[in-house]
Order: structure tokens, then C-alpha cells, then sequence
């Protein structure tokens, strides 16, 4: 008798989660809308299983490019991951994560500065209690997390929302969720009225942080707004932006542009973003841009020669942009990115 083939089903949902974790781990990237959309069909109608999917993205061009720019840029890695680990033996990189909980489909963005063998301390803010305790049992030797809600100091109120990735100290502009595919779908469980800290108070301590995460889902203005001390003494930030006033309220990335060029930062790119289709007959086309994550690097005018080595590690490392890292570096670290020494 002819056996048959178990069929794994996956729902939209899933099928996206895995579609961008094959693309950030295949690729080195995050999937593009036209990608993420048919690639999410193909799992979700059964054309294609988890297997087929990963052999169709290794048999692509790109993944022999990707291949082949990592393969080139293999050395100057870990030329610029060995001097960073040196020079940073006794200060090691400062990592501030606002909104620190574990995602399921994607690792820390700051991860592979640990994993390329720098030396991290690294302070976590999550307010969700199960989440905190899920980072605290994962990664508990390696940082150090607290329960305040990061904002401008003042009481606000809680939307615990579904799924709990979206809870905001904003509520969900309804008017705009309801058009768009995905968002119209989340819902929000319960309030309730929470006291707010700022940067500026919970990190009054002086020290520089090298890595300034923020992804508070739409709270991100306020919060900088209450963070000057702090931004003065940054020197990369990793922001969630939108591009759509999503929760009702929220500022958007021009305002945010606007006040961190003010600090002293410069704009470099999205290193992620994300696309919504409007509900209709053309659901498959991501046409509207909603958020993104947003990279800004302090100007190095200033910068003493440990922060420049920090900057150019991380430009490298976590976003892969060898020809900032090198313009960051400077004169001192020019022999790093020396074509001689590839």
C-alpha cells in the first residue's frame, strides 16, 4: 500500500514567522514584501513544505551572493570583532534595551556582538511580568533586567494587547487598523493605570551606552523627549519608527529624525521594515509602509577613539556595512579595513 505524506498545515501567521526567520537566516535580510507575501502563500496552500521553501531560497542567486559577500567580508570580521574584544576588555560595550522581552522568529539585534566575542553588559526595561521573567531565565547571567515602563516620567495607561508584542502606552488608532490586513486583527485584553520612568532617570549613572534599543510600540518620542542626558552620551541608537500613526497619538519618524539629529545623530537606514495590504481584492499587495526599525549613528566630531572602535564594531557586525564601519573607525583603525590585510 502506498504510504502517504503527512501535510503540515501552517496559518498565515506562522507561515510569515518562518518566511522571515529562513530570509534573515538564508539571506542575511528581511524578507521583502513581494518575497514575504508569495512565499507565505506557498506554505500556507500546501505548495510548498518547510523543506521545499528552504531548498528554493538556497538554489537562488542571492544566496550564492550572500554566500560569497560573507565569505569576502569573513576576515575583516574578525579583524575588527578581535580589536574591538581587546581595546574593550576593561569597558565593555553598554547595551540599553527598552522593550527587552524575547521575540519568538528573531534573536536580539544586538546578538552578534556577543557572538563574535565582545564583551556586553547589557541592562533590560520589560514591564510585562511574564516576559521579564522568560528573559531573566533565558539570558539571566548576561543581563540585567528591571520591570519600569520607560516613558516621560508621568502616569499613563496600559493597553495589555493581543498578542502581547503590541501592548502600547497608546491606544490602537482603530480608524487606521481597521483598512489594513493584520492590524485590524489585533485587540486589546485589558487596561490598567501604570507610573512611567524616564532614560534620564533610570540611567542617571554617567556611563556611555554604545547601544540604545527602543520598542515600545509607538511611546518611543516621549520617551527620547525625557532622554537627553542619556542621548548625549550614546552612540548608536535602534529605534522603532512608524510610518502610520498605528496607535492613536504616537509620534512618527520624522518627528523622531528630527529630535535625534538635534542630539547629535545622523539617519543611516531602516534595518527592517514592515508593510500592510488594505483590505479588499488585492490583500497580497503590501502597499502601505507602517514601521520600520530606524539605525542612527552620533557624529564621531568628539568621539574619543574607544566610542569610534564601538560604532565601527557595531556598523559592522550587527548591520554588515563595512564601508560605514570603516569611515567611523577613522585614521587610527584604517589598518583594520585595509585591502592589503583582507
Amino acid at each position: 500500500m502506498e504510504s502517504r505524506k503527512s501535510i503540515v498545515t501552517y496559518s498565515s501567521l506562522e507561515a510569515q514567522h518562518l518566511v522571515r526567520a529562513l530570509y534573515r537566516a538564508l539571506l542575511g535580510r528581511e524578507a521583502d514584501a513581494t518575497g514575504l507575501a508569495y512565499w507565505t502563500d506557498t506554505l500556507v496552500d500546501g505548495r510548498l513544505d518547510l523543506a521545499a521553501l528552504t531548498a528554493a531560497l538556497t538554489a537562488s542567486d542571492e544566496y550564492r551572493a550572500t554566500l560569497a559577500h560573507q565569505r569576502a567580508h569573513a576576515g575583516l570580521r574578525a579583524r575588527v570583532a578581535a580589536a574591538a574584544a581587546a581595546a574593550l576588555a576593561g569597558s565593555p560595550l553598554r547595551i540599553v534595551d527598552v522593550g527587552a522581552q524575547i521575540l519568538a522568529d528573531e534573536q536580539h539585534v544586538y546578538a552578534p556582538l556577543a557572538g563574535h566575542g565582545l564583551p556586553c553588559h547589557i541592562v533590560g526595561f520589560e514591564p510585562i511580568a511574564d516576559k521579564l521573567t522568560e528573559r531573566r531565565q533565558a539570558d539571566g547571567a548576561t543581563v540585567r533586567m528591571y520591570p519600569d515602563f520607560i516613558g516621560d516620567g508621568n502616569n499613563h495607561t496600559f493597553h495589555l494587547n493581543v498578542p502581547d508584542a503590541t501592548s502600547s502606552l497608546l491606544p490602537f488608532n482603530t480608524a487606521l487598523a481597521g483598512q489594513l490586513v493584520h492590524l485590524s486583527q489585533l485587540r486589546t485584553a485589558r487596561t490598567g493605570q501604570v507610573a512611567t520612568r524616564t532614560l534620564d532617570d533610570v540611567l542617571a549613572d554617567d556611563a556611555t551606552v554604545d547601544f540604545l534599543k527602543l520598542d515600545i510600540q509607538g511611546f518611543e518620542l516621549p520617551a527620547l523627549r525625557h532622554a537627553g542626558a542619556v542621548l548625549a552620551r550614546t552612540n548608536v541608537v535602534h529605534c522603532e519608527v512608524s510610518f502610520a500613526e498605528i496607535y492613536a497619538g504616537q509620534g512618527l519618524f520624522s518627528e523622531i529624525e528630527q529630535l535625534l539629529r538635534g542630539h547629535g545623530f545622523d539617519f543611516i537606514d531602516l534595518a527592517h521594515s514592515c508593510r500592510y495590504a488594505y483590505h479588499g481584492p488585492f490583500e497580497g499587495s503590501r502597499d502601505r509602509l507602517g514601521w520600520g526599525d530606524a539605525v542612527f549613528f552620533r557624529r564621531a566630531a568628539g568621539l574619543a577613539g574607544r566610542d569610534l572602535l564601538a560604532q565601527a564594531a557595531i556598523a559592522l557586525l550587527v548591520y554588515d556595512k563595512p564601508s560605514l564601519a570603516a569611515a567611523v573607525a577613522g585614521p587610527a583603525h584604517a589598518a583594520l579595513f585595509a585591502p592589503e590585510a583582507a
